[in-house]
């Protein structure tokens, strides 16, 4: 062949190559369609413990951030976050090493087991029944790698149950009493209306409170805090998350107890500093009136709904699920025998 027929070839070859878009076979590419979106179903919400190499949280929440959760969320999961765990005022049970806990919601169990690998125990065929293989689900799969590179371990995998908080506007109206300063602190009985000062920077933290409660006592106590605590909360800067109770599911950690049920809330608040304040004297930065006085009751309502309570202290930003414009593959299909 000579040389400009050789050229020619090449030119004719690089032309056609030029028509079809490049596509990432890195996987196979499997398309799928889907049906109409299951309703009636109890949504689930997996929160995941990780112990990552010390230093390494920041890139375990980056891979995630940016390779897996796009395509968990084609999947139809939608991410709350990955926080690391820190240990401001209490000694770290594991130093030497980071901790994370991430929090991803599921229409259902069913859901959550559609989003994991085919199995002879996964009913559902697995994510490649749900929304197929591409380049989308190839970085996922990149991401998990990546993560897998720094993580050391678990020590729980827990299912939840129950109530996203929802951000709603809170009217409550002011009750018109007339104030003036005063030096005497010696007085008895004094009223604690309050005025604020600017704001602070935020340093944000998010506090998991984990509760041994009574029986069967979950549903009135997210109906006491959400009705109660949480407006009071709010109005001081409190953001709630959600509260749920945990539910005892295959491939779960926990191990139900016929003595106790047990629960957990998520909370943002604008820094530590804030959090102690709200903890330990709510009334100083949101005044003793009726609505400072509801919360004390409900608490104490509670408070008789509670065997014990622990905490831990997260940080990270809420991921809140943005969208995502994934292009499909410039393929066309049709019935495999």
């Amino acid at each position: 062949m000579g040389i400009e027929t050789q050229v020619f070839v090449i030119a004719l070859v690089c032309s056609v190559i030029s028509l079809f878009p490049q596509v990432d076979f890195a996987q196979e590419v499997v398309p799928v369609r889907n049906e109409v979106a299951r309703v009636g179903q109890q949504e689930v919400i997996m929160m995941r413990h990780a112990f990552i190499e010390e230093g390494e949280y920041a890139f375990w929440e980056r891979e995630s951030r940016q390779k897996v959760w796009p395509w968990f969320q084609r999947l139809g999961a939608r991410m709350i976050g990955d926080f690391q765990v820190i240990y401001p005022e209490v000694i770290d049970d594991s130093p030497g090493q980071d901790e994370a806990l991430r929090f991803a919601r599921y229409a259902s169990y069913e859901h959550w087991q559609a989003t994991r690998r085919a199995n002879t125990e996964n009913p559902t065929g697995g994510s490649v029944v749900l929304a197929g293989k591409g380049s989308l689900s190839a970085k996922s799969d990149m991401g998990l790698s990546n993560r897998r590179t720094v993580l050391l371990g678990s020590k729980e995998a827990v299912f939840l149950q129950g109530y996203m908080a929802t951000t709603r506007p809170l009217y409550m109206p002011g009750t018109r009493e007339a104030f003036r300063e005063t030096f005497d602190s010696s007085e008895d009985d004094l009223p604690m209306p309050v005025s604020l000062k600017s704001a602070s920077p935020n340093d944000e933290v998010l506090i998991l409170r984990y509760r041994k409660i009574k029986k069967n006592a979950f549903q009135e106590l997210y109906e006491i805090e959400r009705g109660d605590v949480w407006p009071y909360l709010e109005k001081i800067g409190g953001r709630p998350v959600g509260q749920w109770k945990i539910i005892y599911l295959p491939n779960g950690t926990p191990i139900e107890s016929p003595e106790y049920d047990e629960d957990y809330s998520l909370i943002r608040y604008a820094s530590l500093d804030h959090y102690k304040a709200v903890d330990m004297d709510p009334g100083s930065l949101g005044g003793d009136g009726p609505d400072f006085k509801r919360q004390q009751e409900a608490k104490s309502l509670i408070n008789d709904l509670t065997l014990s309570t622990s905490y831990r202290v997260l940080k990270g930003p809420l991921f809140s699920s943005p969208p995502v414009y994934a292009q499909p593959h410039d393929l066309k299909y049709r019935y495999s025998d």
